[in-house]
């Protein structure tokens, strides 16, 4: 069921405690049940069947790479990160401007990208900022109250613990580096690195600049699912 993307292991086999799966018409009573060759498995009402295995690719991007997988002249492209090492087409959801640095997620999963595309599933997001200029804490303090009045989805402002007072970090639901940019210009506190640290649960940990890993099976079903 898990890889059917119902849910994750223990929430299938709540499921199924709760006489929601079928098996072949009868109310299945096993979780380890194991399926076999023409079983017919319902959750309720619906045929499962297993999904396409899609490919789903978390990026940290390096600054100036403009994010296309064209090839361009004396230019780097995310074409030059992956070359030829995904054999299927894949699309940005939740990309980065070409100054901009950080998580950025790849996916041929269209369905997963019109739900982040959709107002009602916002993608949440953590950007490290660093200010050219310092901002106090109480002038921090400030300007968090009035962005979060003036936009609903930044929800913190705060200082990154251990570093200078020129260093923010800001967490908000939707929007995108670019707007995020416009506002601290807007505020004449302009940014000069803006880097995406965290990404709707998934962070920068053990992924250099440059480089790529694969989503894990549970980190997938999340992503749908939650």
């Amino acid at each position: 069921m898990a890889h059917c993307g119902v849910g994750t292991r223990r929430a299938c086999e709540i499921y199924i405690k709760k006489g929601l799966v079928k098996v072949n018409d009868e109310v299945a009573t096993e979780a380890a049940y194991r399926v076999q060759k023409g079983d017919v498995i319902t959750y309720e009402g619906k045929v499962l069947q297993l999904d396409k295995k899609y490919v789903y690719v978390l990026l940290n991007k390096p600054k100036k790479y403009v994010p296309t997988f064209e090839k361009l002249e004396g230019e780097k492209s995310f074409a030059n990160i992956f070359s030829d090492k995904i054999k299927v087409e894949i699309k940005p959801i939740g990309n980065l401007a070409k100054a901009s640095l950080g998580l950025v997620l790849l996916t041929d999963d269209d369905v997963l990208r019109v739900k982040f595309s959709n107002p009602g599933h916002p993608i949440r997001s953590i950007f490290h900022l660093i200010l050219e200029k310092p901002m106090s804490v109480e002038t921090r303090q400030e300007v968090e109250k009035s962005l979060i009045e003036k936009y609903p989805n930044i929800h913190t402002l705060s200082h990154v613990k251990g570093k200078g007072e020129n260093e923010i970090g800001i967490e908000l639901k939707g929007g995108t580096d670019e707007e995020i940019k416009k506002i601290f210009e807007e505020i004449d506190f302009p940014i000069k690195k803006i880097d995406r640290v965290f990404l709707n649960g998934l962070t920068k940990k053990d992924l250099p600049r440059g480089r790529f890993r694969f989503l894990t099976e549970q980190e997938a079903i999340f992503l749908k699912h939650f």
